[in-house]
């Protein structure tokens, strides 16, 4: 019986300490995620030249309002990072439509009036991956969450397509045609700084800022994102959920012998998320 005695004890000081360090184990993991959806109103500006015709871009935030209430737009987007330690990976993704139309009588000094109806359709899709790295965090005092400050490095992914159809002629005359199209997809490296600084213990301040193309694909590129995140104080399956509110933009130029695009995207943002 002492033999059994000894077992179970051992047994039993075995599985304490099994326990205990699968407990530090888990109280110590380094991995976390993020998941982050949101909804961004982005105003387009800038020029698209497709198939030698150019087109000048200039909706507002509010003009896309209204075409999203037309059923004219529509856009959808969303950010998943997954960290261990110090290192990161994120992916940005965003995608979505515009259809803008002109429709106007030119009077003329000769006998008539001048029909213009244009319509310029515009499909995107915008995937921004990065690695990152966090170069140190500081504490402050009366605050739970750090200062933090990273570097990261990427590619922002585009992919472009651009549908042009006008007609002109004279109003109750002749209507001439014209409809062109164009696909545009590539890559360009990126690299970039981000930092978090809790204003208050529920309050943080977030920014993301990149700048790349360095003629690889595009001449320039450049984005910044700057949000303000509360953190909600109730934490249902051991989530943290939160909110966020900001403003974003990107901004690319590709040089005529690639497709000559020359646009600027900005408008806000917003969207609820949850980090574990």
């Amino acid at each position: 019986m002492r033999w059994k005695n000894r077992v179970l004890g051992v047994t039993f000081v075995l599985l304490a300490a099994a326990t205990a360090s699968l407990a530090a184990d888990a109280e110590s993991s380094k991995w976390q995620f993020d998941v982050f959806p949101y909804g961004w109103l982005a105003g387009n500006y800038g020029t698209v030249t497709v198939k030698g015709n150019t087109a000048h871009i200039n909706v507002t935030p509010s003009d896309l309002y209204g075409l999203l209430e037309d059923g004219k737009a529509f856009a959808g987007a969303g950010y998943f990072a997954a960290s261990y330690d110090r290192f990161s990976l994120f992916v940005d993704s965003m995608g979505g439509y515009v259809s803008e139309s002109v429709d106007e009588q030119i009077p003329t000094p000769l006998c008539c009036s001048i029909s213009v109806r244009a319509r310029a359709r515009m499909k995107l899709a915008v995937t921004d991956v990065g690695f990152g790295y966090q170069v140190g965090q500081w504490s402050l005092p009366a605050r739970k969450r750090p200062v933090t400050l990273g570097l990261y490095t990427g590619t922002r992914f585009m992919w472009f397509t651009s549908t042009l159809n006008a007609n002109i002629g004279v109003v109750n005359g002749v209507q001439h045609a014209a409809n062109v199209s164009d696909t545009f997809s590539w890559a360009d490296p990126l690299i970039g700084v981000r930092w978090s600084v809790p204003l208050l213990d529920p309050v943080s301040l977030d920014f993301r800022g990149d700048i790349g193309g360095f003629h690889a694909s595009s001449d320039l590129i450049w984005g910044i994102t700057s949000t303000v995140k509360v953190w909600l104080p109730w934490h249902p399956l051991s989530l943290e959920p939160y909110a966020s509110m900001g403003y974003r933009a990107i901004n690319f130029d590709r040089s005529p012998s690639k497709g000559n695009i020359n646009l600027d995207m900005r408008g806000p943002l917003a969207g609820a998320g949850f980090v574990f």
